[in-house]
């Protein structure tokens, strides 16, 4: 289920990606060729991009696709690259659960003040609401691949399958 929510996010960080290269190039072809910009052409690739690097973030953590150090590791066994597994994951599920907490409380203290964006006036929210999903969702999935690295250190296999 994890695997597919974060898929489904990935996709959503994709069209949003793809959406903020289309809403530059219109803006950049209406600037040299008519003359004129669009109003919040930044404000809404800012949204955009930052949406889609948290929306991709889970599907990263999920598929183990995060750079890893593959000289370091791959000089223990599988105990010991079972223990390195737990430690990092570990360290993401406190990292990505404390942006996602501080994330909500500064959402909560921008959304009471009634902030928006400079140009168009979108609502600070929208910018935070991406943010603490992708992170607790991150966050969710970090302790998931806890749980699976205290099994193979505890049982000392490579994989639970």
């Amino acid at each position: 289920m994890l695997l597919l929510i974060s898929k489904w996010s990935a996709w959503g960080g994709i069209l949003l990606l793809l959406g903020a290269v289309l809403a530059t190039t219109a803006d950049v072809l209406a600037r040299k060729l008519l003359g004129f910009t669009y109003q919040g052409t930044i404000d809404v690739v800012q949204l955009f991009v930052l949406s889609a690097a948290f929306l991709s973030i889970p599907y990263a953590f999920i598929s183990r696709s995060h750079v890893a150090v593959a000289l370091f590791t791959d000089k223990f066994g599988p105990r010991g690259q079972s223990a390195i597994s737990l430690l990092a994951s570990f360290l993401a599920t406190v990292i990505m659960a404390a942006f996602a907490w501080f994330g909500f409380g500064h959402a909560a203290m921008q959304m009471e003040y009634g902030d928006v964006s400079q140009t168009i006036g979108i609502p600070i929210i929208w910018y935070w609401v991406p943010v603490i999903y992708g992170s607790a969702l991150s966050s969710l999935i970090s302790l998931v691949m806890s749980s699976e690295s205290i099994c193979k250190l505890l049982l000392g296999e490579r994989s639970l399958t």
